[in-house]
């Protein structure tokens, strides 16, 4: 009975650890944050670009 739980117990410790290393790995931007991160780049950089523009050009 005991062989049996010293095998599985160093198994159960390695998918713990494995499971835990990935929680450390950086994540991406979600969909919605990208989304949003579109709609103000649209609304504050595009203005301010044409702006600068206009600015240089006239």
């Amino acid at each position: 009975m005991s062989d049996g739980i010293n095998k599985k117990l160093p198994e159960e410790v390695k998918d713990t650890n494995a499971r835990l290393g990935s929680l450390n790995e950086p994540r991406g931007l979600s969909a919605p944050m990208k989304l949003i991160a579109l709609v103000l780049g649209f609304i504050v950089i595009g203005p301010l670009l044409v702006l600068l523009l206009s600015q240089l050009f006239i």
